[in-house]
């Protein structure tokens, strides 16, 4: 908007006629809004942030893999329904990791698992839990092109590597928890949903169900400035395609979010950035009040954390308020239900 603000300057500066401003005007618009719809792939799902930085091992150093960091990790490749081969990290925390919580990771839209490696040092230190961390398809190591039914596939196997992983006695699989951070809570609830859809159809054909050789669902879900929808991302940055009948007839994407976290019956926290220049708050605001079927929600919010670096602004609070959830989840403690707590003052209020 800014950029057409300023050419019309330019046109009336230069004593241009009011018709041709207004034509030169709608023409740079509309060329935005058929470039953004014809685009609208590749601007969510960024493999790489930097020309020539696909693979760990291309970025810079430090954040090529975990042992950069100091951490022990073991490289698994995951093969999906549609053949496709997915690049992961298993990081295990060491000793005792047979018995520690882990955390599925799922990353944000931009870049691959290597540019995490400062996150997942950070986790294995203060919430000592082990991780696995997937480059979805398309990123990384991975086959294929990124797509909506194509990450949650890319989930479902990473989940079934960790039952599998569990089976085997090498984790608690009873102790998994997902995390997610911007698309990546997307896959999260996504998983979630279908996870559980997977357990109604098992449920209508049989009326035994072991979930202590196959648990149904996660312990709990971390969600980092998640939002709701797509549809509402559109909005909030490109306001020139915010309205419903043109994102109905040309958004090829959904993410449908606030839907699918209506129906999940896990217990949530929801971690917000304040200063999030891509989500506003008020996504994860809305996906705490609309996770109605959550045993247990908590949303903690960070006054300077943004988009991206909410975990490294978050200070104590990030890391005490998910060890606390983790906690509370494997006790089975959904005594603290709705708490909201703010970084400023470390209010803690609970809301009925």
């Amino acid at each position: 908007m800014n950029a057409v603000v300023i050419l019309l300057a330019v046109m009336l500066l230069m004593n241009t006629s009011w018709y041709v401003a207004v034509m030169l005007i709608f023409g740079v618009i509309l060329f935005f809004i058929v470039n953004i719809i014809m685009r609208q792939e590749s601007m969510l799902y960024v493999p790489c942030v930097l020309p020539g930085v696909q693979k760990p091992s291309d970025n810079p150093e430090g954040l090529r893999s975990p042992s950069d960091r100091g951490l022990t990790y073991e490289d698994v490749v995951l093969e999906t329904a549609d053949k496709l081969r997915i690049h992961a990290w298993f990081i295990p925390i060491g000793e005792g990791s047979e018995q520690a919580p882990t955390i599925l990771f799922f990353h944000a839209n931009a870049g691959n698992i290597g540019l995490r490696v400062p996150n997942f040092a950070h986790i294995v230190e203060k919430l000592h839990a082990n991780i696995f961390a997937l480059d979805y398809r398309g990123y990384g190591h991975s086959d294929g092109t990124p797509s909506e039914d194509g990450l949650i596939e890319d989930a479902i196997c990473a989940w079934r590597w960790l039952c599998d992983a569990g089976s085997a006695g090498r984790l608690d699989v009873q102790r998994v928890f997902v995390f997610g951070r911007s698309l990546g809570g997307a896959v999260a609830v996504a998983l979630a949903h279908e996870l559980q859809e997977r357990s109604k159809a098992k449920l209508s054909k049989t009326t035994e169900v072991d979930e202590a050789e196959t648990p149904l669902r996660p312990c709990g879900i971390i969600l980092e400035n998640t939002f709701v929808s797509i549809s509402a991302v559109v909005d909030a940055l490109f306001p020139l395609l915010a309205f419903k009948s043109l994102k109905a007839r040309f958004l090829r994407l959904r993410w449908e979010t606030v839907n699918r976290i209506a129906t999940v019956q896990v217990p949530f926290l929801f971690l917000t950035g304040e200063k999030d220049e891509m989500i506003p708050p008020w996504h994860s605001k809305h996906l705490h009040q609309q996770a109605k079927l959550a045993p247990m929600r908590r949303r903690v919010v960070f006054p300077e954390g943004s988009h991206n670096d909410t975990w490294e602004r978050g200070g104590d609070l990030y890391w005490t308020s998910q060890e606390d959830f983790i906690r509370d989840c494997v006790a089975g403690d959904f005594s603290k239900q709705d708490v909201i707590r703010d970084a400023t003052a470390g209010d803690c209020s609970k809301k009925t």
